[in-house]
């Protein structure tokens, strides 16, 4: 799991940008729980803030240690840096893997690689560099990683991924770690933005009918967001090639009858959470880190909790799997609370964020509503340039609260 992510000089974000999921003892136990880590994090800001951006660089990093050395060299991955800049843009990023904690940090400049740096940590013990290495060179490695000094880097690409290509002697079972952990990733965006990593529905009723423990997981949350659906089957058919095509079928109880409704008559929220429920699924299964950008398209606000929930609860993320996410619906920081939500904000053209839990306590309380403060402008992360006429009081964004609780 993540502990800490950090990036400078990237997108919109010049100085430097930490996502911290870690939770000390200073916060509440029901919060803390088991882990000493958040395993959900919400990311609010103005559109336009850098939200995205956040995970734009997270892919980045993701990207460069997995793919970098399969990308021709004449193609190298590209950084967006701060406005075109031609300093360096430093990635750093802390995580938990195997027992082990690992500190990785990366240096890119227009391209290539200035220094790779990765330092462990056994649970209790000190921490020890393994490894460093300067644009070509590999300067420091243990003995273990002794034989990547025999490597002929190149200077496009990560030695995570390059050491994948080669057979050793030696166990790189660091480097293996490294690897995996970065396998452990799923996200809707990438360099050019959001894209939808929904499958096709025959494919995806196809993995629902073979997987029960899937479907049954599928079917509990839908029939939570529409209590009318008393139950969803999988059935086939051929197609003129004479393919087997899945596609669902979803069971209302009307007037005492069932009537069996077609994918395309369901609400816009009922397919969306049908197509994307089983990367939750396979994320909370391999105890993964799933980054989703909007979030909340297509959803009910009353969903949201249901699907957060399934991270917070260690029955159903036994294996501490984490969530991170953008959204633009406002009452879902009143669920997160301040120590699961990161505001970002945009002052002249650069981008900086804080986890609310970093604001004055007297600011933001624990067990009290955040939206109404947030809606007032009092703890940033709103457009700056709103007409003062249309600007919310906290009086009314605490009224309105109140009257979407009655209903």
């Amino acid at each position: 799991m993540i502990r800490k992510f950090a990036v400078r000089n990237f997108c919109s974000f010049r100085e430097g940008m930490e996502v911290n999921f870690e939770l000390d003892g200073k916060v509440p136990a029901d919060v803390r729980q088991e882990w000493g880590y958040t395993t959900v994090l919400g990311i609010k800001g103005a559109n336009g803030s850098g939200k995205t951006n956040i995970l734009k660089a997270l892919n980045c990093l993701n990207n460069f240690c997995l793919n970098s050395a399969d990308v021709a060299a004449d193609k190298s991955i590209q950084i967006d840096t701060f406005y075109r800049s031609k300093e360096p843009t430093d990635f750093s990023i802390e995580f938990e893997i195997n027992q082990l904690r690992y500190f990785y940090e990366l240096s890119l400049q227009n391209g290539l690689v200035v220094t790779e740096n990765l330092h462990r940590k056994k649970m209790g013990g000190k921490k020890t560099l393994v490894l460093t290495r300067e644009e070509k060179k590999i300067t420091t490695a243990i003995k273990d990683l002794s034989e990547l000094k025999q490597i002929k880097l190149r200077s496009d690409a990560s030695i995570i991924c390059q050491a994948k290509k080669f057979e050793f002697q030696n166990n790189m079972i660091d480097i293996e770690n490294c690897y995996k952990f970065f396998k452990l990733m799923f996200m809707n965006v990438n360099n050019a933005g959001y894209f939808d990593f929904a499958r096709d529905i025959s494919r995806t009723s196809k993995l629902y009918h073979e997987g029960s423990k899937l479907f049954i997981f599928i079917k509990r949350i839908i029939k939570l967001a529409d209590s009318s659906i008393r139950d969803i089957e999988i059935r086939t058919r051929t197609d003129d090639r004479d393919e087997l095509i899945y596609y669902p079928v979803f069971i209302h109880k009307i007037d005492g009858k069932d009537l069996a409704l077609r994918f395309n008559e369901e609400s816009s929220g009922t397919q969306t959470l049908y197509k994307k429920m089983a990367i939750y699924w396979a994320t909370l299964e391999g105890g993964a880190l799933l980054a989703i950008d909007e979030f909340d398209i297509h959803l009910h606000a009353m969903v949201l909790p249901s699907i957060v929930d399934l991270f917070l609860s260690p029955e159903t993320n036994p294996k501490g799997a984490q969530f991170l996410f953008t959204a633009h619906n406002t009452e879902i920081i009143d669920y997160l609370g301040k120590y699961r939500t990161l505001l970002v904000n945009k002052e002249d053209s650069e981008s900086y964020g804080y986890r609310l839990d970093e604001l004055p306590a007297n600011l933001v309380r624990n067990n009290r509503p955040i939206s109404p403060i947030y809606l007032a402008g009092k703890i940033g992360g709103i457009p700056t340039n709103i007409p003062e006429s249309y600007k919310v009081t906290e009086k009314v964004a605490e009224k309105e609260g109140q009257y979407r609780g009655e209903e």
